[in-house]
């Protein structure tokens, strides 16, 4: 079973269910391990954008699993759904002299995925918020309150990305903190995009 051909069954498996749509299939995993293995094993990440059809795609995976063993196939697999945020709660912000805003210690966040919403606890060390108040001082004071949120945001949605290693659950875990390097690495990205030249036209 190679992973162009386990790919196309996850496909045709998904389709005559009617959970295509739920299925995101640019970031799901199909790979294979090294043929240093005696019986390869096959890998697979499924990713779905909708937390309500994670049942249903635990059981494609698992009667896939049964079959492919029964071959002499060795098969892992994972089941990840992906969630983002929709919105924040009452208290996300609030005010400071210098800044005109800043980012509150505690606040809640609603998640979506799907259809279904979910509350989680969100907390921001003082190191972050350190961070955070460093880099709007070059926003100016009239887009400071929107440069948090896009700012707490991408932060809280690269948690959630069920590309990262450190994949974030909302429905296992239902709080998370941000920490300084969590912000430094958007700011770091954000101000480099800001310095690099303009193609010429």
């Amino acid at each position: 079973m190679t992973p162009h051909a386990l790919r196309k069954k996850v496909v045709e498996e998904f389709d005559s269910l009617g959970l295509l749509k739920c299925l995101d299939l640019e970031t799901s995993a199909f790979s294979e391990l090294p043929r240093c293995f005696e019986a390869p094993p096959v890998l697979m990440r499924l990713v779905l954008n909708d937390v309500a059809a994670v049942a249903e795609a635990s059981s494609i995976a698992a009667k896939m699993k049964r079959d492919l063993e029964r071959q002499g196939v060795q098969f892992q697999y994972e089941i990840r759904a992906q969630w983002k945020v929709a919105s924040f709660g009452p208290g996300a912000l609030e005010r400071c002299g210098d800044a005109g805003w800043m980012p509150s210690e505690h606040f809640q966040v609603e998640m979506q995925s799907g259809s279904a919403r979910r509350c989680v606890a969100i907390h921001v060390s003082a190191e972050a918020i350190i961070c955070i108040l460093q880099y709007l001082a070059h926003v100016p004071p009239g887009y400071r309150q929107s440069a948090i949120y896009r700012l707490l945001e991408t932060c809280i949605n690269q948690k959630l990305s069920a590309r990262a290693e450190e994949y974030w659950d909302p429905v296992l875990y239902q709080s998370r903190n941000i920490e300084r390097q969590d912000v430094a690495r958007i700011v770091e990205s954000r101000v480099q995009c800001e310095r690099e030249p303009m193609p010429a036209i």
